[in-house]
């Protein structure tokens, strides 16, 4: 099944999917949903999964993650990409660094430019998906209208697991450090406890009244 990502390369990618002789295609992004074209997708036919994680355990994976870009050394980015967490925290929850993102947002106001469209799109979340794959594979395959036998579904389950994927692709990811722990709390061995009494009160602000429970451990 052909993937490739909405930000990515040149339009003459979508031509080249719709020549493939599959009835199936995906699509990723990192973009909030302003900058993607809901509504065409929406006319298409095309169904939409937007997966969460606690914002906690975001910022350090994007922590680690972003020195990866490949431009990071260019002038521009070393203003919004400092190299101690500290620096890194600060920037981050001051929404100063704006990617994938609009300018001055950050990882709630993406969070929520998807929420807006919850009606139309399938929120899956991280943890969870750790906790129990089984079960959120086969909540994927029902908004998909797949069929899919409890086998299948353990099999792929076996198959995506962080464990089996950063070993396999090990020698063929994107990025150095790519695939780096995928752990639930790892954000304890970097927040503070200031640092975590702010990030609470910042979610809560930006997304207390939506009825999103992040899960933190």
């Amino acid at each position: 099944m052909p993937f490739s990502y909405l930000e990515t390369g040149t339009p003459i990618k979508f031509e080249v999917v719709n020549k493939l002789p599959l009835s199936r295609r995906v699509f990723s992004t990192h973009l909030d949903a302003q900058l993607v074209n809901l509504k065409k997708i929406k006319e298409s036919g095309a169904k939409v999964i937007y997966c969460i994680r606690n914002p906690k355990d975001q910022a350090v994976s994007w922590y680690h993650m972003y020195p990866n870009i490949r431009c990071i050394d260019h002038p521009n980015f070393k203003e919004i990409c400092p190299k101690t967490w500290e620096e890194f925290f600060n920037m981050y929850t001051s929404g100063k660094q704006p990617l994938f993102t609009r300018d001055g947002g950050w990882y709630p106001d993406h969070v929520m430019s998807w929420y807006q469209h919850r009606d139309d799109v399938m929120f899956v979340v991280y943890e969870e998906m750790k906790r129990d794959p089984v079960k959120q594979i086969l909540r994927i395959a029902d908004f998909l209208n797949i069929p899919a036998t409890l086998e299948r579904v353990e099999e792929i389950a076996s198959m995506t697991s962080f464990s089996k994927m950063s070993a396999e692709l090990k020698d063929r990811a994107p990025a150095d450090n790519f695939y780096r722990k995928g752990e639930v709390g790892d954000w304890k061995n970097y927040f503070s406890d200031e640092q975590s009494k702010l990030m609470d009160k910042l979610i809560q602000e930006k997304l207390g009244n939506t009825g999103i429970k992040f899960i933190y451990e």
